[in-house]
């Protein structure tokens, strides 16, 4: 299919297989807080000396507080445990070690995840040794969350179940819960004490705001 895209000749088409920004000619948007981090990283001169096992200080504790927010109960109680990875898809395929190793209900217990998700997904769980099933969320007939079905899923369910949710700008429909769907969804999942992972990948490109993402 991408191989189709390219060959493509019709001067409308659009790329849909990477979350990324384009510009009006289809080619990739740098944008200007990304331009300027790397013009630091460069006037920095650094050594390139090996990360220590968890990653970098500096790193970790910005991605900490961005991913969280500074004013997280949490994270200001000292409650987060974090790493550093190798790109988002490292991060899957870490949590997937992870939880085939520790899954609270056994190393055959499925990881539920959107219908529809990002294609990856179950390849990353699968290469890791853990089955995958899907709860509703997509409605075709509304173009919108499909939350009734998505409920149902959820509280159907066994107890203590991988529950993989999209922290927002779902992939690949775009489609994420209101505030209110969202306290909703961790209500049921408090209830059923389900194990709770949210791939978040566009923290700030839904609303602008990385903190209401």
């Amino acid at each position: 299919a991408i191989t189709a895209g390219v060959r493509d000749e019709s001067a409308n088409k659009v790329t849909l297989g990477e979350g990324v920004y384009r510009n009006g000619e289809g080619q990739p948007e740098v944008l200007e807080s990304v331009v300027q981090a790397e013009r630091r990283i460069v006037a920095a001169e650094l050594d390139h000396e090996y990360a220590p096992v968890p990653g970098l200080a500096n790193f970790i504790s910005s991605a900490r507080q961005f991913a969280f927010g500074f004013n997280s109960t949490p994270l200001r109680e000292g409650r987060i445990a974090t790493v550093q990875t190798l790109s988002g898809t490292g991060a899957l395929r870490i949590a997937a070690a992870f939880f085939q190793q520790y899954n609270p209900l056994g190393a055959s217990a499925p990881v539920y995840m959107p219908k529809p998700t990002w294609g990856n997904h179950k390849n990353i769980f699968h290469a890791a040794g853990l089955s995958t099933e899907h709860y509703r969320y997509f409605d075709n007939k509304t173009n919108g969350l499909d939350m009734k079905g998505m409920i149902e899923d959820l509280r159907a369910a066994p107890e203590q179940s991988i529950i993989l949710l999209h922290a927002c700008a779902h992939n690949p429909t775009g489609v994420d819960p209101s505030l209110e769907q969202w306290k909703e969804i961790s209500d049921v999942c408090k209830a059923r004490k389900h194990v709770v992972f949210f791939d978040n990948a566009y923290q700030g490109f839904a609303s602008g705001d990385p903190d209401r993402d």
